[in-house]
């Protein structure tokens, strides 16, 4: 995402435009996560923006919807950039917590039932929890 595509995001949310905010935007819309408060520190530029100026913005970013808050089997979120019109799950290694993105969905039709039954703005998460093929091999 280019600067100017990062601007409007940060602009229709109602927020000023910072350099840590584009940064961490432009992270998270480069690289999918999600990623943990103290790895997107880890992936800034050093000395970019501090630790409660990161907590503060993804607290602003979730709270407009520019990101996603999910919570594993672990004591703290992740953060990863709500991509409009695209809905996925994960797959979470038991042995090593790496993430993995399933793009595809299997509940869609599911959702589609509720509906019916007359529920509106249906909403799901779906995690699974495996052992992957490197932690296997180990």
């Amino acid at each position: 995402m280019n600067e100017k595509e990062l601007k409007k995001i940060i602009k229709e949310a109602g927020l000023s435009f910072t350099k840590p905010r584009a940064a961490i935007l432009k992270l998270l819309t480069r690289e999918h996560g999600p990623y943990s408060a103290d790895e997107i520190f880890e992936k800034l530029e050093e000395g970019l923006c501090d630790r409660a100026t990161l907590f503060r913005t993804l607290k602003q970013f979730k709270e407009k919807n520019i990101l996603n808050s999910i919570r594993f089997d672990e004591d703290f979120a992740r953060y990863e950039f709500n991509h409009p019109g695209h809905h996925h799950h994960h797959i979470i290694c038991k042995d090593c917590s790496k993430v993995i993105v399933l793009d595809h969905c299997f509940v869609e039709e599911i959702d589609q039932k509720i509906e019916l039954m007359g529920y509106k703005d249906v909403e799901h998460k779906l995690e699974f929890f495996a052992i992957c093929p490197n932690c296997q091999n180990k």
